[in-house]
């Protein structure tokens, strides 16, 4: 089996980096830490990857832009799982409504969400306040709670387009949530991440979300990409599919990091 190089961007996964790299080292491949050099031709593009060869088996963990720049400049395999296009809720959203915690929700342009702030707010608020998010997994701007009132202002740093799709929804209450990773359509690994307003991280979930996820996963074949990573909710005494994210991307919180490890070698090896 043909074992992945690792690629993990510096200062983005702080202490959870060291144990990053001691485990993939542990499992025997090798991690490297790297920095974008914004400007550079290749291969100094990257630093600390330099010496990579250009056609090799790669796995990268850290921002999306440095992994749209490998996408878009590399021909690593598989270089990392993050399909832009399919993390849209405009895509995403499509496969797995039924699983949804937006069930109340619309997507408009960033233009046309400021034009109608009122009726938006009318048809989606509680007590004269909406969700909204960037459609796209690019975070634009910060999915929030916000006023109907002070949409426009909300929306400042997405306006450069105004043809930007944003997602406004009934606001819902959260009581906790759960991040679980997906490898070839099975949930390998998990981890709490948010309990009562606040962050709480801890190992594991209930089994009941995993068999939720299990259930919400035998439901839909569609995937985003052979790899990435569903945030499961607790809202209302039900549970409920947050958003989808990508794996490379994302952080593991206190996800079995050797499970993971093990299952995204084991994918790259096939895809490469």
């Amino acid at each position: 089996m043909r074992r992945p190089t690792w690629l993990i961007e510096a200062n983005v996964y702080g202490v959870d980096s060291q144990a990053l790299q001691d485990e993939i080292r542990h499992q025997g491949m090798t991690v490297q830490v790297v920095k974008p050099n914004v400007g550079a031709p290749p291969p100094r593009d990257l630093l600390g990857a330099e010496q990579l060869s250009p056609d090799g088996c790669v796995v990268f963990l850290g921002t999306l832009p440095v992994m749209e720049h490998i996408q878009r400049t590399k021909r690593w395999r598989p270089g990392g799982w993050c399909s832009f296009d399919k993390l849209s809720c405009s895509t995403y959203y499509s496969y797995f409504g039924p699983f949804l915690l937006n069930q109340n929700y619309t997507l408009l342009p960033c233009s046309e969400v400021i034009r109608h702030a009122k009726r938006l707010g009318s048809e989606f608020g509680k007590e004269g306040k909406v969700f909204i998010r960037p459609d796209t997994v690019r975070k634009i701007f910060k999915g929030a709670v916000v006023s109907a009132h002070a949409l426009e202002q909300a929306l400042a740093s997405a306006r450069y387009d105004p043809t930007q799709l944003v997602l406004v929804a009934e606001p819902q209450e959260v009581v906790r949530e759960w991040r679980l990773v997906v490898a070839n359509g099975e949930v390998v690994a998990a981890s709490q991440y948010y309990e009562g307003g606040k962050v709480a991280r801890s190992a594991g979930c209930p089994s009941e979300v995993r068999a939720f996820a299990e259930r919400a996963l035998s439901s839909v074949s569609w995937r985003p990409d052979p790899l990435f990573v569903l945030d499961v909710c607790e809202s209302q005494d039900e549970l409920r599919l947050v958003e989808l994210n990508s794996f490379s991307c994302s952080g593991l919180y206190e996800c079995d990091k050797a499970a993971v490890i093990s299952a995204a070698a084991e994918c790259a090896s096939k895809t490469w």
